[in-house]
């Protein structure tokens, strides 16, 4: 999941944005997924994190100073589903 512009500082000045236009024009799209097998287990918890803390900010651009990744964290807590013994 990613949520960054580039500014004029940076190369590629094709792809610079203003500030007020970082969510039209920069690039926000979800790129992380989990994949797992709906028989082999549950979710027991997720969360999304654009912080650093444990924490997402919604409508944040990053990498920022904090957080210097260019992809939010994805993460989820997944529990085996006990196959059943057939006799």
């Amino acid at each position: 999941t990613t949520f960054n512009s580039r500014t004029y500082l940076q190369p590629q000045l094709n792809k610079a944005c203003k500030k007020s236009d970082k969510r039209a024009n920069g690039d926000v799209n979800p790129k992380d997924f989990i994949v797992f097998g709906k028989n082999d287990f549950k979710v027991s918890h997720t969360w999304k994190d654009n912080t650093g803390e444990k924490k997402f900010i919604e409508d944040m651009a990053f990498p920022t100073l904090n957080f210097p990744s260019d992809h939010g964290i994805l993460a989820t807590i997944l529990e085996p589903i006990a196959a059943s013994s057939s006799s």
